[in-house]
Parts: C-alpha cells; sequence; structure tokens
C-alpha cells in the first residue's frame, strides 16, 4: 500500500477533529479553568472532570515545537505565537467530547434524521457521538479555547520510542493537528467556527478545514520519501467520488454508526482531501489559502471542484407554510439544507453502502421542514436538480426508499422532486399544489450554464 494511503488512514482513524450533531457553529461547555472562576458570577467551585489533566513539561513542548516546524515548512505558513499545549488522559479526552455535545445539537439530530429514517430516534444519541468520536484519539486542536491536548501515552511514546509504526503516526495526525492551530492563527478559523451555517455548508466548510490539514500531513510524509506533493494530488483527484469509504477507515464504533454518522465524520477527510489537492494543482498552498477566505459554500462544489472554480452555487429556497397542514395541527420543529452529501445517504437507505451518490450527483438545492403534531413527526422536502434526468434518477431513488412509509409521497415535476414522509395522505394535495407552484417558478427563473462567475 502506498505510504500516502497509510497516512490517510492514519488521519482518519486517529485525529479527533469532529463535527457537531447540527449545522450551528460549536458551543463548549466545558468547566472553567480556575483562572477564570471569578468571571462565572458564582462562588460555588465547579466540579472536578474526570481523568488527568495537566500543562505539557518543557520537554514535551520541545518535541511538539519540532512537529510544529514541520507543519510551519510544508505548510507554508508561520505560526504567530506558541500554541497552549495539555496533556488528557483517554479519560478526560471522552468527557471533553462529551461535553462538547450539548442537549441541543442531540434534539435537533434526534428530530432531522430520526425523521428521514436516518437514525433510530430513540437511540442513546450522545453515547453513540462520544463513542465513535472518541474511538481511537490520539490529540485535537481546539479552536475555541485555542490549545493542543495530546493523550498522555502518547506524549509518552513520542518521548520513548523511536522508529515504531504508533509512533509515526501519532506524528502524522499531531502535524494535522498543528495545521488546524496554523489555520487558526493565520486563516480565521476561530472565527469561521462562530458562523451559522445549513447543514450542507457546514459540510463543505469542514472539509476545507480538514482536507487542508490532511494534504498537509500526507505532503510531510512524502517528504520524507522524497516523494513531490503534486503527484501524490494527481493520484487523489484521479481516485474519483465512488470510494468505498470502509476501505479505508475502521473502527468498531465507526463501523457499527448509521450511515448519516458514519460519512458525515469521514467525508471532510476524504472527501476534502480530494477538493483540497485540486485546489492546491491549480496554484499551490496559495489557492487554498485563497478558499479559506473564499470557501465552497456547499457540498456540491466538494464533491465536484470544477463547480466551485466556476462558482456555479445551488438554487436557494425555502419551504413555505402550507395553510392546510398547519391548521391539520402541525407546527414546524425545524428546517435545513442537507446538500448533495447527505442527500446520497438518504438516497442509499437500500443500499449495502448505505449511500447513493450516483442519484444524488445533479443536486441544485434543496430545503425540507420537518413538523410535530403531538407523537407524530412529518418531513416536506422540495428538492432541485441540474436537469429533468438527474431529477428522474433522484425520483426513482427517493421512491425505492418510500416503499418502506405508506404515508409518504415522492413527486418529480420537470427538474424538481418532492419527498414527503409521515404525513397524513389526506393533506398530499396541499402538498402537492405548493410544490406545483414552487416548481413552475424555479423553472423559470433557471440560471443558464456558463453564465457564473469564475472563481479561478
Amino acid at each position: 500500500m502506498n505510504r500516502w494511503v497509510v497516512g490517510l488512514i492514519a488521519a482518519l482513524c486517529l485525529s479527533s477533529c469532529h463535527r457537531q450533531a447540527k449545522p450551528e457553529p460549536q458551543q463548549e461547555l466545558s468547566a472553567p479553568r480556575p483562572e477564570d472562576a471569578s468571571d462565572v458570577g458564582s462562588s460555588k467551585p465547579s466540579p472536578p472532570k474526570p481523568g488527568l489533566r495537566r500543562p505539557a513539561t518543557s520537554k514535551e513542548r520541545a518535541t511538539i515545537e519540532k512537529l510544529a516546524r514541520s507543519a510551519e515548512s510544508v505548510r507554508q505558513l508561520r505560526f504567530l505565537h506558541p500554541i497552549t499545549i495539555e496533556i488528557e488522559d483517554g479519560i478526560a479526552i471522552a468527557s471533553s467530547l462529551r461535553d462538547q455535545i450539548e442537549d441541543e445539537e442531540i434534539e435537533r439530530a434526534r428530530l432531522l434524521y430520526g425523521a428521514l429514517g436516518l437514525i433510530d430516534p430513540d437511540a442513546d444519541l450522545r453515547a453513540l457521538f462520544s463513542e465513535v468520536l472518541g474511538e481511537q484519539v490520539i490529540g485535537y486542536y481546539d479552536p475555541k479555547e485555542t490549545r493542543l491536548v495530546i493523550r498522555d501515552d502518547v506524549i509518552k511514546g513520542l518521548l520513548g520510542a523511536r522508529g515504531s509504526e504508533e509512533t509515526e503516526e501519532a506524528r502524522l495526525v499531531l502535524v494535522h493537528e498543528l495545521v488546524h492551530a496554523l489555520q487558526d492563527q493565520r486563516l480565521g478559523l476561530g472565527e469561521s467556527y462562530d458562523q451559522t451555517r445549513t447543514a450542507d455548508a457546514d459540510n463543505a466548510f469542514r472539509a476545507v478545514i480538514e482536507g487542508d490539514a490532511t494534504l498537509a500531513m500526507l505532503a510531510n510524509a512524502l517528504r520524507g520519501q522524497g516523494i513531490p506533493l503534486s503527484a501524490a494530488t494527481r493520484g487523489i483527484q484521479q481516485m474519483g467520488t465512488n470510494i468505498d469509504v470502509d476501505a479505508f477507515v475502521r473502527g468498531e464504533k465507526l463501523d457499527e454508526a448509521p450511515a448519516i454518522l458514519r460519512v458525515t465524520l469521514v467525508a471532510p477527510y476524504l472527501r476534502g482531501l480530494q477538493f483540497i489537492s485540486a485546489v492546491h494543482s491549480t496554484g499551490g498552498w496559495p489557492s487554498v489559502n485563497r478558499t479559506h477566505r473564499r470557501p465552497p459554500t456547499t457540498t456540491e462544489q466538494i464533491l465536484h471542484p470544477e463547480k466551485f472554480f466556476e462558482a456555479e452555487r445551488g438554487e436557494v429556497f425555502e419551504v413555505p407554510d402550507i395553510r392546510a397542514v398547519e391548521q391539520a395541527g402541525y407546527r414546524r420543529i425545524a428546517e435545513d439544507t442537507l446538500g448533495e452529501l447527505e442527500l446520497a445517504v438518504y438516497l442509499g437507505q437500500d443500499s449495502p453502502t448505505g449511500t447513493n451518490e450516483a442519484a444524488a450527483a445533479g443536486w441544485d438545492g434543496d430545503h425540507l421542514a420537518v413538523y410535530r403534531r403531538a407523537d407524530a413527526t412529518a418531513v416536506v422536502w422540495w428538492t432541485a436538480w441540474d436537469s429533468e434526468a438527474d431529477a428522474i434518477e433522484a425520483y426513482q431513488a427517493a421512491r425505492r426508499v418510500a416503499l418502506k412509509k405508506p404515508s409518504s409521497l415522492v413527486e418529480h415535476r420537470g427538474r424538481t422532486v418532492l419527498i414527503v414522509r409521515n404525513l397524513p395522505p389526506r393533506l398530499h394535495r396541499a402538498v402537492r399544489k405548493a410544490f406545483g407552484s414552487f416548481a413552475r417558478d424555479l423553472q423559470g427563473r433557471r440560471t443558464p450554464r456558463g453564465t457564473r462567475e469564475s472563481l479561478y
């Protein structure tokens, strides 16, 4: 197996960079540090967190600083100031990851993905997320607290072992995390995290961040073998999108996770790597830096970099209020745009791989609304496609998924597809009427291809 593939596997399996269960920016829920206790407004001390937490020793800092120089060299950026380095054991890291998963995020995932049939809404999602995120984590960079956290046994290995496979993998992954610190200091990563995004835009944002760090990590590994990065980027792009993720990433908890969680955790690394490789081939790391300032807005642009270069954006629209649905007692409780990446998971529910990337290709926009009445949850989802042929392929895939739900509706009009789940058939007529108006309006304002502003 090529060394760069081994490096990719190491980054995907061992890095702790992770997504949230909702598109809003991450909120840090960890207890304040002792020096910040006066700002809390309460005299009661915070309960101690489980596990070991301590600052890095001078010897440990010197080891990490050597890796920081490697990260600077390969990524062609310089740190503006030293990084805070902290050491935690596995228990402390798992606790930190659990703390970063908010109740609101859990509930949003339960409502949205549960309504779509992508997760079991009765499952213990907090335990599921924390188990998958914490599996084999060796360290992570926290852009909120601007600190690099390293697992205690990993730093011991870096100090004491030489030449072992595990130690080399740890060095690779820590270079990956140090690139995140460079992104924070030089490219505004921390500020970017504060922005509110749709699920689609959030997946695209994370693909840039993780793809960048993964490519830099591979460049560092290849440099030691005298292999130019340009040779690797060509090979990465030639891999295409039809890759069996399970062939690259293994993990007991990850293997058992629902496809929506597995795909959205892995895609920022694998698809992001392919996207950033395409960007890098246009002008090296300066092109990657420009992409941080003008990032892709959809996962379609990540999966098809040519659409990013041509600045081809998806259609933006919303599911309107439907009076008959509201009069029937349904209240809208959530809405979002999922994009091509997550649509592939929805359309692939009858597939052994859990995705249907072919049916999701041709995406041109979507917006879904989740409704609640008593204990019943329903979905109304507008989707738009580049062509009628693309819409028909998506319609056929959606129909196969809908066969399992007798109260579902799937309809195709022109280059649009309507998906309705768990809504009583007596309300379908009103939804179809509203959808018909949307389909006619979208057809009338179709943007001709070739008129979009080019980014490169």
